[in-house]
């Protein structure tokens, strides 16, 4: 019996096996339409994109080539980074502008950072200061009102 159950297990077993290899390395797993099978060969767009990049750095070396035989002093590239740039002295001003803003923050974070801050009182009892009269008055005395002035009648 032992061995009947143990065959049983070991089929059960390889079955399951098979089935999920089965199940994960095919395509009826998926649901849905089957994609259509993709062109491979000279036609994909990798290979145009290779072969027209081709022809273009050939064309590009040619054309260098010609541009340079002509006898100029610079290169076309040159002459447009050239063009576009700032002159030495524009560069020079600019970065002397950059010194003297450079300095001034330097004077300033110094200045700021030497001061010194009056000393706190710390209060034993800040509570007390809200006790005080704003007219210098103890608290509990009596206003004299022989001096007060009437405003309104």
């Amino acid at each position: 019996m032992s061995f009947l159950c143990r065959a049983g297990i070991s089929t059960a077993t390889r079955s399951t096996r098979a089935v999920v290899q089965k199940r994960f390395g095919s395509h009826a797993a998926h649901s849905g339409p089957e994609a259509p099978p993709t062109q491979e060969g000279f036609t994909s767009g990798g290979f145009k994109i290779a072969l027209i990049s081709v022809v273009g750095l050939i064309a590009w070396s040619r054309i260098d080539e010609h541009l340079t035989s002509q006898g100029e002093e610079k290169h076309p590239f040159t002459r447009y980074i050239e063009y576009y740039m700032r002159s030495e002295k524009e560069s020079n001003r600019i970065n002397e502008k950059h010194i003297v803003l450079a300095q001034k923050a330097a004077e300033e974070s110094q200045f700021y950072s030497g001061a010194i801050l009056p000393p706190k009182v710390q209060l034993r009892y800040p509570d007390l200061m809200s006790n005080a009269s704003g007219r210098s008055l103890e608290v509990g005395s009596v206003v004299p009102v022989d001096n007060v002035i009437p405003k309104y009648h």
